[in-house]
């Protein structure tokens, strides 16, 4: 009877391996084809009675630093996205440029570095830009914080500028309003007044493609900061703006509530509803908990990366179903 147990034990491994495999290669099949539906399980309406079911997926970031690339990010105390696919019904986790993220409320703080990087980097480095080399600088201005806003300007010829400007939203058309108080160009510091004088005003000056980014109407400029973004694009309706000496923070209009998972980690990205492919395994209504490994400092987290960080990870099902995966930052390489 030996012979046969051993047989019969080496069989089964085979065919454990054999679903593995399958299992994975199935899941990057559903990937190249957006279009394979799941089994249909429920319908594709929202059940309201059911706080962890939705049409797709939502997603819960608690004290988490999110990367689009390197110096370009948010910090969220608390956000509440939803994942939209642009094919098909599932969201492929590990393709940011085929899906887009829809914020449902919270908060998020953006450094002015990374405001520079996404200005310099998408706004402005295209070739009907009249503006380059932008830089941005708090400033305790008449008794609370501005921005001063320095780069080139191009009239004939390239020409440095820097200014002081009052940062608010624009209640009628829910977009940034950077608003200049004070210009200066070739270190004349009369250059706002003698432009007003003359009646030329910054729109005269300065031209910029419409559908980009940035709208510039007399002295004031509209900026539409989830225009500039890089994958996964974002959208989202806009509450309050606030700016300190460190970062602009960015309240949003509440459109739905999304339950927190209960569990006693201060940072983590929870993923819950919908139709997911997350490395390599589709999952359908799941609940997946990505929990910060270690919580002194904010979760570092970036599509791009986070498979590399996902093989250092503890991963476990809990009885709920729930699966838990206790992973390091991923933050952008390069």
């Amino acid at each position: 009877m030996k012979p046969n147990r051993i047989s019969n034990s080496w069989i089964y491994a085979v065919y454990l391996t054999l679903t593995a495999f399958l299992s994975f290669w199935a899941g990057r099949l559903g990937l190249e084809n957006m279009d394979i539906p799941f089994s249909d399980i429920g319908s594709e309406k929202e059940n309201v009675s059911d706080s962890h079911y939705f049409a797709r997926p939502r997603l819960v970031l608690k004290n988490v630093r999110f990367y689009w690339q390197k110096d370009v990010f948010v910090e969220a105390n608390r956000l509440s996205l939803e994942a939209i696919p642009k094919n098909g019904e599932i969201l492929p986790f590990d393709r940011p440029d085929l899906f887009t993220l829809k914020i449902l409320n919270g908060n998020i703080r953006i450094s002015f570095e990374s405001l520079e990087k996404l200005m310099n980097g998408r706004l402005f480095s295209i070739p009907e830009s009249t503006l380059r080399k932008i830089k941005l600088r708090p400033i305790f201005h008449n008794g609370t914080w501005k921005l001063k806003i320095s780069g080139e300007v191009k009239l004939v010829v390239w020409v440095s500028f820097e200014g002081i400007a009052t940062v608010k939203l624009d209640l009628e058309s829910g977009r940034i309003l950077v608003e200049n108080e004070s210009v200066r160009a070739l270190l004349n510091p009369y250059t706002k007044e003698l432009l007003n004088t003359v009646g030329v005003s910054i729109e005269d000056l300065v031209r910029f493609p419409k559908g980009k980014g940035l709208v510039i109407s007399g002295n004031k400029v509209f900026f539409e900061p989830f225009s500039v973004f890089p994958d996964p694009g974002v959208e989202g309706k806009i509450k309050d703006l606030k700016l300190d000496e460190n970062a602009l923070d960015i309240e949003f209009v509440t459109e739905q509530e999304v339950p927190s998972p209960k569990i006693n980690s201060k940072n983590y990205i929870y993923v819950t509803g919908g139709k997911l492919l997350f490395g390599g395994i589709q999952v359908h209504q799941g609940r997946v908990l990505l929990q910060d490994r270690e919580e002194s400092s904010l979760f570092e987290f970036c599509f791009s990366e986070y498979r590399k960080a996902l093989s250092l990870s503890n991963v476990k099902m809990e009885e709920d179903g729930r699966i838990l995966i206790v992973m390091p930052d991923s933050p952008p390489l390069d």
